[in-house]
């Protein structure tokens, strides 16, 4: 079994993946790993990049494998796949539109030393091409319940993984995975560490992409709330997430006709309070789409 695996998740990336697989190329000090890169159905040029790489005769990997995950679209499940196809006692996850620094996997390696959930640095370049800032600080970042890691830059033993189901795949395609993830490694004893040696430069999303991501945040804050009332104990009911969206869509209409500078701000409330809609319906009391989707339910 390799020591260590590195888990890389993939949604049309072509522009972007080859600087992080070149980052874990430049990895030093490392133990002997492997790069699993899950693609989640691509439809770019990503798949082409990665098998490019794979074949590379300067691959510093012990080994490299190509996952297919399209069938089951998101995070959650792509996470998933990269677990079953990895051999590493360790598990590593980053993303593949941002880069690792070179000793990224030298220091996930020696922060993993038991059953235990990692999280590293998110450095995100600073105002007007200042330095470089950390996206969360330097911890888990702290909640109104428990603290968490951020997926884009984590790591723990395979046993933990599978101990705990592996990645919720009842969430949304994207967010609150890595919220949901931790919290559950906590509440069944683990505990969470911070390594501040592990360094991700962290590429925050284009104007498109953020607002996709911000309707998807809004559905799972509503189920968040059902199986976490002490993180959100608000009653999000059709009727409040409704009245809700309507106030902040216009909210965003009076900026848009008077304060354009305030408009980015009330759009992205007025796309999360519609996610929010879409959440109230889908997780409704008694919705079949509140049962967890785990590792070990899923392979019944």
């Amino acid at each position: 079994m390799t020591e260590l695996s590195v888990i890389l998740c993939a949604l049309d990336e072509e522009e972007r993946i080859g600087r992080q697989l070149r980052a874990l190329d430049a990895q030093v000090g490392a133990p002997p790993f492997e790069v699993v890169v899950v693609d989640n159905g691509s439809r770019d040029r990503t798949v082409e990049v990665v098998r490019t790489w794979i074949a590379s005769p300067g691959r510093v990997a012990a080994t490299a494998l190509l996952v297919d995950a399209a069938a089951t679209p998101g995070i959650p499940a792509a996470r998933n796949a990269g677990v079953l196809a990895a051999s590493g006692e360790i598990l590593a996850f980053c993303d593949a539109d941002d880069e690792v620094d070179p000793g990224w996997v030298a220091a996930m390696s020696a922060a993993v030393d038991g059953d235990v959930l990692v999280g590293g640095r998110l450095l995100v370049p600073g105002p007007d091409g200042a330095a470089e800032r950390d996206l969360y600080g330097t911890g888990p970042v702290r909640t109104s319940y428990l603290p968490y890691v951020g997926g884009a830059n984590c790591g723990m033993s395979r046993a933990l993984c599978l101990a705990v189901g592996g990645y919720d795949e009842s969430l949304p395609r994207y967010g609150f995975e890595d919220v949901d993830f931790s919290w559950r490694v906590q509440e069944a004893g683990y505990p969470l560490r911070f390594a501040p040696g592990a360094i991700v430069h962290y590429t925050l999303s284009d104007g498109v992409t953020s607002v996709r991501k911000r309707f998807l945040l809004g559905q799972g804050r509503v189920l968040m709330a059902r199986r976490f009332p002490r993180y959100d104990s608000t009653d999000y009911t059709l009727r409040r997430t409704l009245v809700d969206a309507v106030r902040a869509f216009r909210a965003l209409a009076g900026a848009l006709l008077t304060r354009r500078s305030a408009a980015r701000a009330r759009a992205s409330v007025a796309v999360a309070a519609a996610g929010r809609v879409v959440g109230a319906v889908r997780y409704r009391p008694g919705s079949p789409a509140l049962r967890r989707r785990l590792l070990e339910e899923r392979d019944r």
